[in-house]
């Protein structure tokens, strides 16, 4: 009975310390969803010339500069990655003909510039390539633009809708940071005949800007 009994204390001890040893390897701790992906982008955009698509001005051109808000918010189309897009032009600067008549024909051979500033709340992004280190997308946007004149005609507005579309790519430089090349972007501003006047401007131009990569350290791809 003497010797039985340390035998039987060790054996306890033993199994104790493996079921011990089970459990704690079986304990794993529940993981969050992943961090939505999203970055900022500043940008500034030139004009490639003078254009008529769906407008009826000449020699009216806009230079841009503004912010760019990519929140990948709706998922997978295509085989690409759907992202909600927000924009703000804090500047736009138009040239227009110094004196014009209700269509927009220019009446004059001088120039003169308007300042202005859009907001677009309406967009979206088709990204494509999203873990390589060049990366085509497609963004389509929609807001308004605001004048400190009556843009394109004497008798236009002062507020305008804005539409855009460009073609672009994302070129890896750092963990955070890409380049952003706009090789192609339409750039339309029209009133929607909000005034009795509405000649509207085309432009193709080309955007060149820095992206940044929002998130933590660790959650950057």
């Amino acid at each position: 009975m003497l010797t039985n009994a340390p035998l039987a204390t060790k054996i306890t001890a033993i199994t104790d310390t493996a079921l011990a040893k089970d459990i704690v390897v079986a304990t794993k701790t529940p993981r969050g969803k992943p961090p939505v992906e999203s970055e900022i982008s500043i940008s500034g955009m030139f004009p490639d010339g003078d254009y008529r698509l769906f407008s009826a001005t000449v020699r009216c051109n806009a230079w841009t500069v503004g912010v760019e808000y990519d929140r990948h918010s709706w998922g997978h189309f295509m085989g690409s990655r759907m992202d909600y897009v927000v924009e703000v032009l804090p500047f736009v600067l138009l040239s227009q003909p110094a004196v014009s008549d209700f269509w927009g024909n220019a009446k004059s051979p001088n120039q003169e510039l308007v300042h202005g500033l859009s907001i677009s709340p309406f967009g979206f992004r088709w990204l494509w390539r999203n873990d390589k280190a060049v990366r085509p997308y497609i963004v389509g946007k929609l807001g308004t633009a605001v004048f400190t004149k009556k843009a394109f005609s004497p008798n236009a507005s002062y507020a305008n809708f804005n539409v855009q579309a460009d073609f672009g790519v994302l070129i890896k430089m750092t963990e955070r940071v890409d380049l952003r090349v706009d090789p192609f972007v339409f750039f339309h501003v029209s009133n929607g005949y909000l005034a009795a006047s509405n000649p509207g401007m085309d432009e193709l131009a080309t955007k060149i800007g820095i992206s940044y990569r929002l998130g933590k350290k660790n959650e950057v791809r």
